[in-house]
């Protein structure tokens, strides 16, 4: 074992550079020119038309470094999101839903020429060129050991641990920044999908500092609606959303839980019960 890691290391070791990333340098690569680093400001030059996205999830700054051997090219980008939320938030939204996810960094998935995963506060792109010329490289061997140096230990955010995972469709919970469901008085929530009887129904919960900042968004909920509840309490909700359809809100304490997209109340009350147990 000690042998495995020793070669393991050899292969692949790492070196400082600017702001505390270290990229890998895999032996027998060469370095193509220098680390570009892009700001809020300056993202756009990196990838037009989707920076503000980017932006809406806390973007800080992104390192590009580029390396080649024998005809193959890699490239690795470094997303700085601010926060694990955030940079899970990003990975969450442009995740295939048929990936196969693998426990490198918090997660990550891939193919022989790309491989993505987040890890603390970053989100990480790895891509090839031609890699079967390189002998012996391997993005997925690159990406464990990458990894670990951007985050030891990688936890999932706290909300996402509250969705039972029971009926839960894979590679279905998301973070959403802002706007939630289109409706701007709701801001960020986290989202997953359940299958149950043949119906696929949203689940989500919004977390918020304090339960006055939830009575305000139960308050412009029950009015955007329509629905005649003149002083809510805490307690559960049943809405006709005019775009989103019956829509089922339990106010607990800090929290607003829902579900949308079913047929009948009764299937979301169970799930919803076991994620009250859990705040």
């Amino acid at each position: 074992m000690k042998n495995i890691l020793l070669l393991t290391l050899m292969l692949f070791p790492f070196c400082s550079w600017s702001q505390g990333v270290a990229f890998p340098e895999p032996v027998n690569w060469n370095r193509d020119g220098k680390i570009q680093i892009f700001n809020k400001e300056n993202l756009y030059e990196h990838i037009d038309g989707a920076s503000e996205f980017y932006l809406s999830y806390g973007f800080e700054s992104l390192q590009v470094a580029s390396w080649k051997n024998n005809g193959a090219e890699l490239t690795i980008e470094v997303y700085d999101h601010g926060d694990p939320l955030h940079a899970y938030g990003i990975y969450s939204i442009e995740k295939s839903a048929k990936a196969e996810i693998l426990p490198i960094g918090l997660e990550g998935y891939g193919d022989a020429s790309t491989f993505n995963f987040v890890s603390g506060k970053y989100y990480v792109k790895m891509s090839g060129m031609q890699l079967e010329k390189a002998a012996g490289f391997s993005l997925q061997t690159l990406a464990e050991k990458f990894s670990v140096t951007l985050c030891a230990k990688p936890e999932y955010p706290k909300v996402v641990e509250l969705f039972p995972k029971e009926n839960q469709v894979a590679n279905s919970c998301q973070f959403i920044p802002s706007e939630f469901m289109g409706l701007g008085f709701l801001g960020s929530a986290m989202r997953a999908k359940y299958r149950i009887d043949g119906e696929e129904i949203a689940l989500f919960i919004l977390e918020r500092t304090d339960r006055t900042e939830v009575e305000q968004m139960v308050l412009k909920y029950i009015s955007y609606a329509e629905a005649k509840i003149k002083k809510p309490a805490e307690g559960d909700f049943l809405l006709k959303d005019p775009f989103n359809g019956m829509v089922c809100l339990r106010w607990n304490g800090n929290y607003l839980l829902g579900a949308a997209g079913f047929s009948n109340q009764k299937m979301v009350i169970p799930i919803l019960d076991l994620i009250s147990k859990k705040l």
